[in-house]
């Protein structure tokens, strides 16, 4: 039976995008940092302009995910307008979450971005002669090799990093890097992101799991 390049490559797309595409590679809590019940969370994107509308993406489902829990949760994008914090200086934003009683803040920064592309040669997978009874059979697989062209296959790997930063003390409590391999989406990026965010400062008790609603 010949080899099949397009069934091939589509099977594996179909496995790769039913499996989770983020790992958390590291993460860090502070001695303090304990079962916190926050009021009102910011969350913040810190990404190059270019990459606005995935900024507006990872706040969003980190919000959701934090809203899910009981959180009191919003996006830095829907308070302030997108260049606004580069007007402030360090000590005038932190000023500016005080005044608008906002009593926790989660950044989302992405370090870096790879593109990588690897080239498959048509006769990338091999066999042995000795696994061809006769001639049309083992010409049929030559000829396969030889005249096929080869191709492409592109991959890109986001690398990113949360902090939970406590206002009133101006305080890192938490942070934590993750990498998200070709994701199928950027919107599959950002919820994968959002819930391994969430998912580890539980897990860390960094925050509680389920705020009641009476708070």
């Amino acid at each position: 039976m010949k080899f099949n390049i397009t069934a091939g490559l589509l099977m594996i797309a179909i496995l790769i995008g039913s499996c989770n595409s983020t790992k958390i590679t590291s993460s860090w809590k502070a001695a303090n940092a304990t079962n916190k019940t926050y009021r009102n969370i910011m969350v913040w994107g810190i990404l190059a302009e270019k990459d606005s509308a995935l900024r507006r993406q990872m706040e969003a489902h980190l919000v959701n995910d934090l809203v899910e829990k009981g959180y009191r949760a919003f996006s830095s994008l829907d308070v302030y307008r997108e260049k606004a914090y580069k007007k402030l200086t360090a000590n005038a934003i932190v000023d500016e979450f005080k005044s608008t009683g906002v009593d926790a803040v989660i950044t989302i920064v992405l370090l870096n971005k790879e593109k990588e592309e690897q080239y498959y040669p048509a006769g990338f997978y091999n066999q042995s002669v000795t696994n061809f009874s006769n001639l049309d059979k083992y010409s049929s697989s030559v000829y396969e090799k030889v005249f096929t062209p080869g191709y492409y296959i592109s991959s890109t790997s986001y690398f990113w990093e949360a902090g939970l930063f406590e206002v009133a003390g101006n305080n890192l409590m938490y942070s934590m890097q993750t990498r998200s391999f070709d994701p199928v989406s950027t919107e599959m990026l950002a919820h994968e992101n959002g819930l391994a965010i969430v998912k580890d400062m539980i897990r860390k008790k960094v925050i509680v799991d389920k705020i009641p609603a009476t708070e």
